[in-house]
C-alpha cells in the first residue's frame, strides 16, 4: 500500500493560484480587445458625422427625401433573387437562394403577398 502521509495538502493553493492568473490574464486581455476597438469606434463617429452632415445638405435641398432604410426587406431581396434568375421560382427555389437572411415563415408570408403564381407552383413579381 502506499502511504498517503506524505500528501501536504497544497494542491488545492496551487489550483486556486492558477485559476487566479488565467483570470487575471483573461481581464488584461478584455481591456487588450476594449483597446483595439477604440480607433472603430472613433472612425465610426467620424462617419456619422459626416452621414448627418450629408443627411442635413440633402434635407435642405429636397425636403421629401428619406434615407433608405438599413435593414433588409424581404420583399426587395425576393425581387433581386426571381430577376436574377430571369424567370419565374418556385418557393424551394427562392427559400434556397434567400439563405438564412429571412425565416422561412417571413418568406411564405411576402410570397403569398406580394408575388403572383402561376399554375405549376413557380412564383413571379405583381405587375
Amino acid at each position: 500500500m502506499k502511504n498517503d502521509s506524505k500528501k501536504t495538502g497544497n494542491g488545492h493553493k496551487s489550483a486556486q493560484t492558477a485559476l487566479a492568473d488565467i483570470n487575471t490574464k483573461i481581464a488584461e486581455l478584455q481591456q487588450q480587445r476594449i483597446g483595439l476597438a477604440q480607433p472603430l469606434k472613433d472612425r465610426y463617429a467620424e462617419f456619422r458625422g459626416e452621414l448627418l452632415q450629408m443627411e442635413t445638405e440633402i434635407r435642405g435641398l429636397d425636403p421629401a427625401w428619406r434615407p433608405a432604410s438599413l435593414k433588409p426587406r424581404a420583399e426587395e431581396k425576393i425581387r433581386e433573387i426571381i430577376a436574377a434568375n430571369g424567370g419565374p421560382m418556385t418557393e424551394a427555389e427562392i427559400l434556397k437562394a434567400v439563405g438564412d437572411s429571412f425565416t422561412k415563415w417571413k418568406v411564405k408570408q411576402t410570397l403569398k403577398k406580394r408575388f403572383t403564381v402561376d399554375g405549376a407552383g413557380k412564383y413571379s413579381v405583381k405587375v
